[in-house]
């Protein structure tokens, strides 16, 4: 018995390894843009720079968590292992969000976003919009990462809890809305891409786009 607990811990060497895998990319990423190209302080790097990278990898493991087993097919000789995979991802993937979210309110201020505010101090409408969708993904998600504990399958039943892990579809579309509206007027100017690199804001929307693209590809056929 004792065995198979450890067998079912979500952090092990091969989830470690996901892990530094994808939030490396992310970090590595915005350093490279952002550090090297862009030539924003080092002493940003805790909070500002840090804050892009959680972002990112956010969305890197929600849309690993829904691929994993469906496109992905790591580990499939092994479905227990695979499943620990899918929901390591998804938890990681919900805690990063929420540590967003909380770097992004220390850090919300015209000094760091201008183009989130007006001149009078108040958020403009690009500032209200990015900022509604922001909270509005993180709830769906936390309700699928609510539904994802062990139990819950039984408290509310198969079909409610199928439900609620769907809401992790939605709240990967409300995200994309979320990076759409605060990035999408500097993804039309590619000349002005630090390093001639895509700003975190449209690599983050591909990653949406590419996991609903392959999702409804997936459901195609059946």
């Amino acid at each position: 018995m004792n065995q198979n607990r450890v067998s079912d811990r979500l952090v092990q060497s091969f989830t470690a390894r996901w892990f530094l895998f994808l939030l490396g990319i992310a970090l590595s990423y915005a350093v490279i843009r952002y550090h090297i190209f862009a030539g924003v302080g080092w002493t940003h790097l805790p909070l500002f720079i840090l804050n892009k990278a959680l972002a990112l990898a956010a969305v890197f493991f929600i849309s690993m968590s829904y691929l994993v087993g469906k496109w992905i097919k790591t580990y499939s000789s092994n479905p227990p292992k695979q499943l620990i995979l899918v929901k390591f991802c998804g938890l990681m993937g919900f805690s990063m969000a929420a540590i967003h979210a909380l770097m992004a309110l220390l850090l919300f201020s015209p000094e760091y976003y201008p183009k989130f505010f007006e001149i009078t101090g108040r958020l403009n409408i690009t500032g209200e919009l990015s900022m509604l969708f922001g909270i509005l993904s993180l709830w769906c998600l936390s309700v699928t990462a609510i539904t994802s504990l062990p139990f819950m399958i039984e408290a509310v039943g198969v079909e409610r809890w199928k439900r609620g892990q769907r809401l992790g579809y939605v709240s990967l579309v409300i995200s994309g809305g979320h990076v759409f509206v605060m990035g999408v007027t500097g993804w039309l100017h590619p000349e002005g891409w630090h390093g001639h690199l895509p700003p975190v804001s449209l690599v983050a929307f591909s990653a949406v786009l590419m996991t609903m693209l392959a999702r409804y590809a997936k459901q195609g056929p059946q």
